[in-house]
């Protein structure tokens, strides 16, 4: 990724470059995965690409864990998620 736009995050607690381009996105992902990510890219409202080239950007086990995470929050279970705050100052409950 030397010279391109990337992308730094931490996943697995480790700092990360990510690519920071659709191409740079696509060039990353396996062969049987580009098909896919051109369907889903190409048909998107323009609002939502970079939310879903953030998803198909992150490594294949960083999108394994969130999906499972999504997974668990809509079956109800809240395990290992704080209390969300409600965003009011000064707030005492």
């Amino acid at each position: 990724m030397a010279g391109e736009p990337v992308l730094r995050t931490r996943i697995g607690g480790r700092i990360v470059d990510l690519p920071g381009t659709l191409d740079g996105i696509r060039d990353s992902l396996p062969e049987d995965q580009r098909a896919a990510f051109d369907r889903e890219i190409g048909s998107a409202p323009l609002l939502d690409v970079p939310l879903i080239a953030a998803r198909w950007g992150l490594p294949q086990e960083a999108r394994d864990e969130d999906d499972a995470l999504a997974d668990q929050l809509r079956t109800g279970d809240f395990t290992g998620f704080g209390q969300l705050d409600d965003g009011r100052a000064g707030n005492d409950r």
